[in-house]
């Protein structure tokens, strides 16, 4: 047998002294066991014999965390702190209530506090090593948890902390000199060693793969296949996998996690429980996906049919192994190499040339977790989700958010499951080098299985509508992220002029005489659009080249140099008009070339009518949502939104899909719209009657290519 040393590669304290051991009390002993009810109610009696100790308020606190009580630990600390703001366990615990609330930048500058009050106070130095790790620092994480450990060493979280992070390191670090050192070392013995380095290494870093992907392919390249439940707008993307008896499609979706398969595909291809997994799963000898095979892998299994009838998800993190990129436009993830890394152990994050432009972000098992600024006053942590199709808030955030008091969202009806709401409010998003602002298709959320996963609390979920119109790079190994917007130009985060949320490159050609417009096929999120209302009647047999139009904005947009505010107007002319003559055909060419900017009074802009939808009361459409895998672990799809349908008062009581497809006409069967079908370029409506005919509360959607001209 080998004997590998243990001994600690980690930074001494030196300076602080042990914690003096305390008599274990029935609460402590309660706590050691586990037994949270127990603890909770014994600290509380202790509490009323003592009020002013903060050990026991501090104790009651962990307690209460650990029951998942966030509320009332949070009002227990702010009774603390009233009492005996500069205490370094009153502060700790503070620290501690904020990253389970989703706040790890507000828990770091609260342990800076406290270490400056008292640097031995072991605890800090615990909670300092939580919030460390999920920022991908695992160098310093495993240095604050060994510091804890010189002072506290018989602290039951941070004794756990020690076995479960520093223990297998040093274990590793021994095994690995061993390995380098004993050259005669014979075959047998060289591979267990090296099994067990294997098997202890997901310890030491966030890690939620559930497959053992062999490492002979550098980089690959798979097809993103659109999802269009409606045969027209995308709503997500699938990629094809190869299982023993066939091919299956499933959900790309980022916030999942590994493979995630019908109980139908499981039954069809023989699959099976393991015998050391948890309910709800399969094990699968080997999958293919592209070029790539991957063996001995976990798979949760659903009872529950998935939205779409796809076949099941696949998380990205099943290829957290290499730099994934997903490229909606060109309809492609690739996976390629990660920069190469020096040490046996995994360290902090690097700083390497290669990854210029990414943005640090928060990694838990699966879930990479962006800082999203919400109306430029309130930063909050969502969860990056390509599988969910409407992205999400939850009811405490929103409220906090808006100025709206009553019927703050509206009733929608699911295909399966209870009604879902939409806020009726519209709210700005910037994270990253992006400002996408004036989304109004959120849907409210509850983050109650997430947070259970994840450990802390999320505000919400980036979704598709969101995510699709961006190049993503995510390096699940480093916790980074780098947002690429190809087809729109992007504002930093806190900028006071954002960008245009259009997706598309391609800009409206001018009437040059040319018979070549540019087209555009690019579907955008409703929220990336102008949406704007018709005011009287516009009838192609009344109207003659030249007229001048003009309709009313119903959500408010923001070009560089230009905001245009609700209820402001755009104003367009007549370019051909035809009708009467024909019973049965007639046409309608219009242009939009003009807003009124605030502030600022009528100005040229670069728009394009892309889509039609009937007045309120005429139509009625599918706000589909494709449910986002969110349960960690065993991976169960209860609880999840399918196929919503509802109402949109952004939209003057008409519904519209999530994302707009140009050319989209919605509840008026007789007209068809070609965006760029007109002369010069202009948009063109067709009727099979003898007129156009554009009522009162007609929505017309207009895309945005470009800022306002000076």
């Amino acid at each position: 047998m080998l004997f590998f040393t243990s001994a600690s590669g980690f930074s001494q304290t030196g300076a602080c002294p042990a914690t003096e051991s305390r008599p274990v009390t029935p609460a402590d002993a309660a706590y050691n066991d586990s037994n949270y009810g127990e603890a909770e109610q014994l600290y509380t009696q202790a509490l009323a014999r003592e009020p002013n100790s903060i050990t026991l308020g501090a104790s009651l606190v962990h307690t209460l965390l650990h029951e998942g009580k966030i509320t009332e630990a949070a009002q227990r600390v702010q009774a603390m702190l009233g009492a005996d703001p500069h205490s370094a366990a009153v502060l700790t615990a503070e620290a501690e209530v904020q990253l389970r609330q989703g706040q790890p930048w507000q828990a770091m500058q609260v342990l800076d506090a406290a270490e400056g009050a008292d640097r031995c106070y072991a605890r800090a130095h615990l909670i300092r090593s939580r919030a460390l790790r999920i920022d991908s620092m695992y160098a310093s994480e495993r240095a604050e948890i060994q510091r804890a450990y010189e002072m506290d060493p018989t602290n039951p979280d941070i004794l756990n902390a020690w076995s479960s992070v520093i223990s297998p390191a040093n274990e590793i670090a021994g095994t690995h000199e061993s390995l380098t050192t004993m050259k005669d070392l014979d075959a047998d013995t060289r591979q267990k060693a090296e099994a067990s380095v294997h098997s202890m290494m997901p310890l030491l870093s966030e890690n939620s793969q559930t497959c053992k992907v062999l490492p002979l392919i550098s980089t690959a390249t798979l097809r993103l296949l659109p999802s269009k439940q409606d045969g027209k707008n995308i709503d997500g993307f699938r990629i094809e996998v190869r299982l023993p008896k066939g091919a299956a499609r499933l959900q790309v979706d980022t916030a999942a996690s590994g493979l995630f398969i019908t109980r139908a595909l499981a039954v069809e291809n023989g699959l099976q429980q393991g015998a050391t997994d948890p309910p709800g799963t399969v094990h699968l000898d080997s999958v293919q996906i592209g070029p790539l095979e991957f063996r001995d892998c976990m798979v949760g299994v659903s009872d529950t049919p998935f939205a779409g009838n796809t076949d099941g998800s696949i998380g990205t993190d099943v290829f957290a192994s290499y730099l994934v990129k997903i490229d909606p436009h060109a309809e492609k993830l690739t996976l390629s190499p990660l920069p190469a890394l020096t040490g046996v152990l995994p360290g902090d994050r690097p700083a390497l040339p290669e990854l210029a432009g990414f943005t640090p972000v928060y990694h838990r098992r699966q879930y990479l977790l962006v800082p999203v600024m919400l109306n430029n006053k309130s930063r909050k942590l969502f969860v990056l989700d390509t599988g969910m199709r409407l992205s999400t808030m939850t009811p405490e955030t929103a409220h906090a958010l808006s100025n709206i008091k009553v019927n703050f969202t509206n009733t929608l009806q699911t295909a399966s499951g209870p009604p879902a709401h939409v806020y009726r409010d519209s709210f700005d998003f910037q994270f990253a080098n992006l400002a996408l602002n004036h989304r109004s298709q959120i849907l409210e959320f509850d983050p109650a299985t997430i947070d259970r996963n994840a450990g802390f609390g999320v505000d919400g979920l980036l979704g598709f509508d969101m995510l699709h119109q961006l190049t993503l790079l995510l390096d699940y190994r480093d916790g980074l992220v780098k947002f690429e917007s190809p087809n729109a130009e992007a504002a930093p985060a806190g900028s006071k002029e954002p960008a245009t949320e259009t997706a598309s490159a391609a800009a409206p050609a001018t009437d040059n005489g040319s018979s070549s417009c540019a087209h555009d096929d690019t579907d955008r999120p409703i929220d990336a659009t102008i949406e704007a209302t018709v005011q009287g009647t516009l009838d192609s047999a009344h109207l003659k080249p030249g007229k001048e139009i003009w309709i009313k904005i119903a959500n408010g947009y923001i070009f560089p140099g230009c905001t245009l505010d609700r209820n402001s107007t755009i104003y367009g002319h007549v370019v051909a008009a035809s009708g009467k003559r024909n019973p049965d055909a007639s046409d309608l060419a219009v242009a939009f070339d003009h807003g009124d900017c605030h502030g600022q009074g009528k100005k040229e802009l670069s728009l394009r009518l892309i889509g039609l939808v009937a007045a309120s009361g005429s139509s009625a459409h599918l706000h589909d949502v494709v449910p986002a895998e969110v349960a960690g672990g065993v991976r169960q799809i209860s609880d999840t939104i399918a196929a919503t349908t509802g109402y949109d008062a952004r939209l003057s009581g008409t519904d519209v899909p999530a994302i707009v497809h140009p050319g989209m006409v919605i509840g008026m069967p007789m007209l068809k719209l070609e965006p760029e079908g007109g002369p010069g370029c202009s948009a063109k409506i067709s009727s099979t009657n003898r007129s156009v005919e554009l009522g009162t509360g007609v929505e017309l959607i207009l895309g945005a290519y470009g800022p306002a001209v000076h």
